[in-house]
């Protein structure tokens, strides 16, 4: 198997483990979902897609690392805030 099908499926597997997670302290623990849990999923998702898409060579190096760069600057700057 191709390193890039495996990158693919660590994605798919990060992804799968984060949605899991938050069902689980949604269900289980009658958590509410709040700025974090919100900020908890966009990195679970948004990150392994973007390594994903760079493995596969749809997107640039520049482009990954602009938006790796917009979405760590963001999920850093609301964490003062609480």
């Amino acid at each position: 198997m191709p390193l890039s099908q495996w990158s693919g499926l660590l994605a798919v597997l990060i992804m799968a483990g984060g949605l899991g997670g938050l069902y689980y302290l949604i269900v289980k623990q009658n958590a509410v979902i709040g700025n974090k849990a919100i900020q908890f999923l966009a990195i679970v998702f948004v990150l392994p897609l973007l390594l994903a898409l760079g493995t596969f060579n749809v997107l640039g190096r520049e482009t990954i690392g602009t938006l790796i760069g917009v979405i760590v600057g963001y999920v850093l700057s609301n964490m003062g805030k609480e």
